[in-house]
Parts: structure tokens; sequence; C-alpha cells
């Protein structure tokens, strides 16, 4: 028997949503296990590309035994429950492993099956050679950055994450769908030598996002086919995309004659007023560089139009459109 908060047991299953596939052909890969750890409990959840290991506070008796129940079931029940309420799981089952678990909150009761935890594969950590610590900070900024551009296209598959390098000025973290590329340099010590470069999984930067800390560091350990995340409290294993990223610097272009420098808020909230009057059918924005006065605009024939202009230091005379997303 297990009995843990609602606050700490919600957030043990915060993953659940991006790594637990609500329909699976393999029934436990439906399933998360609760097991028990040094210093309390844990929530180990898979798709055997991606594993999160979450730990939590909560209680034990003697007769506590692994289980699995359904991942998706047990995080709405969670949910429903009230707030600052206390949470009892307790387990039935006269063989190697629990039956049903019955999960009981105030006046609340509910029985869930349960498969056997050992049938929930565990992925091996195996050799994982190189090895760098990122403050959380830093690391949450690369993903706000550059994650807009990491393509959803299947067939380019080694575009579909975020490809992570080594230069001399720190780790690179770059991501393109072949329309937009987004780079972000991240000063760091002490990168291994011969370190190669990896392509993170969309999905695995998707989870990062949900549960990196708000301070502290992150270590980061990589082979040539599995990456891991860890932080206090969580691990993040995932499997690497096998491909190769295309060579991105040869598309950037090189010694730019034309250079216009305009105040960043400034000019996300002139696009966010002027993409008002655009529709999701069509998102183009014109740019319009005239001197020291940059020019937005937007024309949608079935609503109407709008203009707003910026001051911007340069001197440039370049009429160009974007997507405004």
């Amino acid at each position: 028997m297990l009995t843990a908060k609602k606050s700490d047991l919600s957030a043990a299953l915060g993953l659940v949503a991006t790594i637990v596939e609500r329909r699976n052909t393999i029934p436990i890969l439906s399933n998360l296990a609760i097991e028990r750890v040094d210093g309390g409990l844990r929530a180990r959840m898979t798709d055997l590309d991606l594993e999160a290991e979450i730990s939590f506070s909560g209680a034990v008796d003697t007769s506590f035994r692994p289980f699995t129940v359904p991942a998706h079931m047990l995080r709405e029940i969670v949910g429903k429950l009230s707030d600052g309420s206390d949470i009892t799981i307790e387990t039935k089952g006269d063989g190697a492993s629990p039956d049903s678990a019955s999960l009981k909150s105030g006046r609340s009761k509910f029985s869930l099956h349960c498969l056997p935890p050992g049938d929930l594969s565990s992925m091996s950590l195996g050799e994982l050679p190189y090895r760098f610590t990122i403050p959380a900070k830093s690391l949450m900024a690369v993903i706000g950055a550059v994650s807009f551009a990491i393509s959803t296209e299947e067939t380019r598959y080694y575009l579909n994450g975020i490809f992570m390098h080594p230069s001399e000025a720190g780790m690179v973290f770059v991501a393109t769908d072949g329309h937009r590329l987004a780079k972000r340099l991240v000063m760091v010590e002490d990168i291994p030598a011969g370190a190669p470069g990896v392509i993170i999984p969309r999905k695995t930067i998707a989870a990062l996002a949900k549960v990196l800390p708000k301070d502290g560091d992150i270590t980061i350990e990589w082979s040539d086919a599995k990456i891991c995340f860890s932080f206090p409290g969580t691990r993040l294993l995932s499997k690497q995309i096998d491909g190769q990223f295309p060579d991105y610097a040869r598309v950037i272009p090189q010694n730019n004659k034309t250079q216009v420098s305009v105040k960043g808020k400034d000019l996300c909230a002139a696009v966010e007023r002027v993409q008002l009057i655009s529709t999701e059918r069509g998102r183009a924005m014109q740019f319009q560089f005239e001197g020291d006065v940059l020019t937005l605009s937007v024309t949608n024939p079935d609503a109407g139009s709008a203009e707003d202009q910026l001051s911007c230091e340069g001197d440039a005379d370049v009429k160009i459109g974007f997507n405004s997303k």
C-alpha cells in the first residue's frame, strides 16, 4: 500500500499525455509503473523510444509491491480528485504480481486492472561516454528559441528534432523544416573531446519542456544511439534520430551588406497587432524597410487591411514577405 498527496502524484504523472499513447498494439505500453526507490516512489513510463522516470514523495508499508495501471486513466482520476487530498493505493492479488489496484481518496473509490510490472521493459542506459551540464534556464531558452522550426514532415525524419553539436565557442542547437531555420549557441565548458552531434527527437523536446525546473543544472549524457537528460527527481532517456542532419551552415547567407536593427519587443507587439487582419489561410505579412522606418502591412480581401510602423537603426530599401506567425 502507498499513500501520497494529490499534488505529488499529479506532478509525477505530468508526462503521461506526452509519452504514453492512448492506443497501443502492445497493452503494457498503455500502463505506467509505480515502483519503490530510495527515499520514496517513482513513476516510470515508456513508448520504447523515450522513457521517463519521475520520483515523488509517498509512504509505503512492508506489503508494497511494484505494479502497473493504465496511465491515462490514473492521470484523469487523480486530476478530478480534491486539491490537497491524500490518495491511497492498495494492490491485490496472490500471484507474482498484483492483479488489481484499489485507489481511495476521501469518499471516492476506484479499482484498476494491473499488468505485470516486469512486462514494462526498461530502456538500458548502456555506456554514455559524452557528458556536460547546462543551466535549466539556458536549456529552456534553447527550446523556446528553436523548437518552432522543427519539421513535422515524417518523410524528412532527420529534420524531426533539434540538432545538438559542439563548437569552439560552446554547444550549438539547430532546427529547420526547410523553410525556416533557428540556431542558438550556449556557452558550455568542458565539452568532451570528439563528441558527435546528435538529433534530439521532437517528442523528447516536448517532454523536456514540460518537466524542466526553473533553476539548477541539467546533466546531458549521450552516445551514438541514446541521449539522457537528468536532474533531481527526474530522468529522461531517449533514442536519437538515426539520420544525417544537413549542413545547415551552407544555407545561411554570409557577408550580408544590408543590416537593420529593431527593438524585439516593439516588433513582436506590432506583428501581433497587424496579423489580427490575417486569416488561417493566409498569414503573409509585408515588411517594407525605407531608411530608418519599417512598415508592416497585411491585406485581407475578406476583412480589410492593417499597417503599423516602427523606427529602426540602419539604412535599407527592401520589401519582403514573411509568415506572420
